[in-house]
């Protein structure tokens, strides 16, 4: 028996109707509702719905079953990085959209005044909660008491709680951090297990995008097996200004070095595991490397700000929107229009999911996400011909395009995601202090990618996405304020 048929069980039970006159109520076959019952089969949509009316569910207890069924339908860890991805999305939205006002002081949880010699030279801890909560006090003395903080960690993805302590004491404040990180995301073995590099992956997008951290992260697969380690035992490590914490693999024990002969040890261990990784989240505005103009793929799912306009994109046109006098002009131009021939060639099956308000948005003001020193507006003419080509493709089902229910997921214009079948892309572009940014996060891991390919392919047909009939009457609505 399920979870989800043992609620249903106790749901029968508390409401004191029998299966079957909850059939009869509902107009449900009483043999089919008996297997339901039993955990047997699932039920349709229209069945389910009939059920929940005839027993009198609230919304609460509606919603509650309705997630029982989406975990016995496609399991715990799939339900559980849907959900996650879907968090993702919303951090990026909210630290993209509203400002963080710098305010909040630090918290002292320890003090500054005593002198660094009077501080023992090794500490030892054992226990998860003890190891966290040296790692903390680390940090806190790291930030409290430093004129300018930086912090240095090797350690991988499911230490979560660690990026956690960063951004919750670094969000709204007034001090400027530095953070360098060896970023990893372990295998997980056990198929039932929520993926941890998706709750580290949202973490770790939100310290990027806070104004008082600099951000320069690295990334190898397994940093245990693919880099030198300094201590096989204890393989992961934090340094700060002046201590050096070692923690053993699963994060039970925690050795705590005041020691300068060490500390100068594994700051060059630090700079050997840099030398071996590769960037991980990369602030660049290089247009050729953001959006990889110079390679060529085929791209299964984009969830991006707007429709992809790549399909009716002419080369009169990438000609005529790319600012003439870049000094890397001609370069871009065709390095575009080779893009986005093979792109049209070679991506027809390609799911697109995007943002009605933002169309709303490009149709007001005709840009897109790009530097206005790289790209010029589009005109009203060529903003209302995109718009009734993406139309008309929807309603003739000829791409698979949908628009997000953006009272479930909001997405801005400051991310795409694009999935490359091996690879996940992300490309941030957002205002700073006025200046436009773009930040691009590459991942190979074959657990994220498949969570990532799971979540946009479930999407079509989703509660995440408006049905054809409400997107295209949503973009007549629009398209007849811009006519005539």
């Amino acid at each position: 028996m399920t979870r989800f048929s043992k609620r249903i069980e106790e749901l029968i039970e508390e409401s004191g109707e029998t299966v079957q006159s909850l059939a009869e109520m509902g107009n449900i076959n009483r043999s089919t509702l008996q297997r339901v019952k039993t955990g047997e089969r699932l039920p349709t949509k229209k069945v389910f719905n009939s059920l929940c009316k005839s027993l009198r569910l609230s919304n609460a207890e509606t919603e509650e079953l309705q997630t029982l069924l989406e975990i016995t339908q496609v399991g715990e860890r799939t339900y559980y990085n849907r959900q996650k991805i879907v968090e993702l999305i919303g951090i990026i939205y909210e630290l993209t959209t509203f400002h963080i006002p710098f305010s909040k002081e630090i918290k002292q949880k320890i003090g500054c005044e005593a002198s660094t010699d009077a501080r023992d030279k090794i500490q030892i801890v054992s226990g998860s909660g003890s190891v966290l909560t040296m790692i903390e006090t680390s940090i806190d003395r790291e930030l409290f008491c430093g004129d300018r903080p930086h912090l240095k960690l090797a350690i991988p993805s499911h230490f979560e709680a660690v990026y956690q302590h960063i951004f919750q004491q670094m969000l709204g404040n007034q001090k400027h951090l530095t953070l360098q990180d060896v970023q990893s995301f372990p295998d997980i073995s056990d198929e039932n297990a929520v993926d941890p590099g998706l709750g580290a992956l949202k973490t770790l997008l939100g310290l990027s995008l806070l104004n008082n951290v600099t951000y320069h992260s690295h990334y190898c697969y397994h940093l245990a097996g693919d880099t030198q380690e300094i201590n096989v035992l204890f393989p992961y490590f934090i340094l700060t200004s002046e201590d050096v914490i070692t923690i053993s693999r699963d994060f039970s024990r925690a050795i705590c070095y005041h020691d300068p002969e060490l500390y100068s040890l594994y700051q060059k261990g630090f700079v050997n595991i840099l030398q071996q990784t590769e960037p991980f989240i990369e602030e660049s505005r290089d247009l050729f490397a953001i959006y990889s103009l110079d390679t060529t793929y085929r791209i299964r799912q984009v969830v991006e700000p707007l429709p992809c306009f790549a399909y009716y994109a002419t080369h009169e046109m990438v000609a005529d929107k790319v600012r003439k006098n870049l000094p890397f002009y001609e370069p871009l131009v065709a390095a575009t229009n080779r893009f986005y021939d093979y792109f049209k060639q070679e991506n027809r099956s390609m799911i697109n999911v995007f943002s009605l308000k933002n169309l709303e948005v490009f149709m007001e003001n005709g840009n897109m996400y790009f530097p206005d020193e790289v790209c010029a507006p589009f005109t009203p003419a060529e903003r209302l011909m995109l718009t009734k080509r993406v139309r008309d493709d929807i309603q003739a089902e000829a791409r698979k395009t949908y628009a997000f229910d953006e009272e479930k997921i909001a997405l801005n214009s400051a991310v795409e995601f694009v999935n490359e079948a091996t690879l996940v892309h992300l490309i941030l572009h957002y205002k700073r202090a006025g200046q436009q940014v773009f930040k691009t996060i590459k991942l190979r891991e074959e657990n994220i990618v498949a969570a990532f390919d799971d979540f946009f392919r479930s999407l079509p047909g989703s509660p995440y996405v408006l049905p054809k009939e409400a997107t295209v009457a949503a973009m007549d609505q629009l398209i007849s304020q811009y006519e005539g």
